[in-house]
């Protein structure tokens, strides 16, 4: 008999066996799916001002056999949860994935949580795969797909010079790069811009709304980073007039300094067309490198239909390796 429990992530034995399953169950997937243990034991039980979680096990016996997280939003978004099941290898098949999603979706109902967002990976051109059956059968729909791609460190260098030589700005933008904490004189104009992040960026049919970053919720997510040992390592482009007018960023963990991680890069509508989303990659991936030189690798993701930031990958090096599946459930 399997049971579904709740587990304290400040549990470290329970914890490990958690992590243990995630990792065994993503263990066929290109890339880096899941995170080294040493960052797992220290980001998933801090607190968190952005997000609550609850971690649920899939136990028979004295052997944990399947992993649930969900993830709920606490600044914005508040009608929306993130539900993530695991199922050790030998064990798929016996409906411990469906018992798990469903508690986490009794979680989320309590929390009044009414539109469910999951997750699944399919390899590239890959259609009717078991992930997608699975996600039928709890009735998530495809809201958007994103390509998952991987850089290697030598085809970067094998084009940075060209690709400087093309992105050269000028005078009339600066770059100003930082690792986590934002310049004080930047902050509020930094975070004008996250707060139009998803008024920009392509989400298909996935029901999230823009939200206000104000100063004090840029310092409170990057006393959260520095606190678990991650580095967001940005690039800010600075206009004529001060503002800031467009960013990116390179995350990497000192548990795991070999690779890293794009998170958001966005540009302004007014300063389009200038080659900004480029020369902000390049201007990340220098600070990574600098910063890291057993840096190997760098993994990102992007919507399909993102046809300017898929071209700005390709002309860094950025390869396909899996495609992923934004799925969406409303339950009322």
């Amino acid at each position: 008999m399997v049971d579904i429990e709740q587990i304290n992530p400040r549990n470290q034995a329970a914890l490990r066996a958690w992590w243990e399953v995630g990792h065994a169950a993503t263990a066929d997937r290109p890339g880096n799916p899941w995170p080294a243990w040493e960052q797992t034991r220290v980001s998933l039980p801090a607190d968190n001002p952005e997000g609550a979680v609850t971690v649920l096990a899939a136990i028979d016996g004295r052997e944990m056999v399947g992993a649930g997280l969900l993830m709920r939003p606490l600044r914005d978004n508040l009608h929306t949860a993130t539900v993530d099941a695991y199922v050790r290898p030998d064990r798929t098949g016996e409906g411990i994935g469906r018992r798990i999603v469903e508690e986490l979706e009794v979680v989320a109902a309590g929390d009044g949580r009414r539109t469910l967002h999951g997750e699944v990976f399919v390899p590239p051109g890959a259609t009717g795969t078991a992930p997608e059956a699975f996600a039928a059968a709890m009735r998530y729909d495809v809201a958007s797909r994103e390509a998952i791609r991987e850089l290697r460190v030598d085809d970067y260098l094998s084009r940075h010079d060209r690709l400087v030589e093309e992105t050269a700005l000028g005078a009339a933008y600066r770059v100003v790069t930082f690792d986590t904490v934002c310049p004080e004189e930047h902050v509020a104009s930094f975070g004008r811009l996250l707060g139009t992040l998803f008024d920009e960026i392509p989400l298909g049919d996935l029901e999230l709304r823009a939200s206000a970053w104000t100063p004090e919720r840029i310092r409170d997510a990057e006393q959260r980073q520095v606190g678990i040992g991650r580095h967001v390592l940005t690039a800010l482009a600075i206009a004529p007039d001060g503002s800031v007018a467009g960013s990116s960023d390179v995350r990497v963990n000192e548990t795991d300094t070999a690779q890293g991680q794009v998170g958001i890069t966005i540009v302004d509508p007014a300063h389009r067309g200038r080659r900004l989303g480029l020369a902000l990659k390049l201007a990340t991936h220098d600070l990574a490198l600098a910063t890291y030189p057993v840096l190997e690798r760098v993994e990102t993701s992007n919507a399909e239909v993102n046809t300017h930031m898929n071209a700005v990958n390709d002309a860094l090096g950025y390869r396909t390796i899996e495609t992923l599946l934004e799925l969406q459930k409303r339950t009322a």
